[in-house]
């Protein structure tokens, strides 16, 4: 090998890029994800609340921020749920 040349890699195929794909994303998706339950959290554990019920702006903020923890929960379950479907299904084909 002469000084300046990196040696070759080999070419990914199709399904070891969709694979990185869909780690990335979900990798993306989940910490969104926590962040936002952490952000939850912290709103409802350290910051002052009124006695007796939480307070009218962080009533709204939560009403907002579930629906999106959901769909973000729903995404990770079915992108996780679809690699493993289409590798049962791939299994199950018989070879030619």
């Amino acid at each position: 090998m002469t000084p300046g040349k990196r040696p070759r890699r080999r070419r990914l195929t199709p399904d070891e890029i969709e694979a990185r794909v869909r780690a990335g994303l979900i990798m993306t998706l989940a910490f969104v994800l926590g962040v936002t339950v952490l952000g939850m959290l912290y709103s409802l554990i350290y910051v002052y609340q009124p006695d007796g019920d939480i307070a009218p702006l962080d009533s709204r903020f939560m009403d907002v921020l579930q629906p999106l923890a959901f769909s973000i929960g729903g995404a990770l379950t079915g992108l996780a749920a679809g690699g493993a479907l289409k590798k049962s299904s791939d299994d199950d084909e018989p070879k030619a």
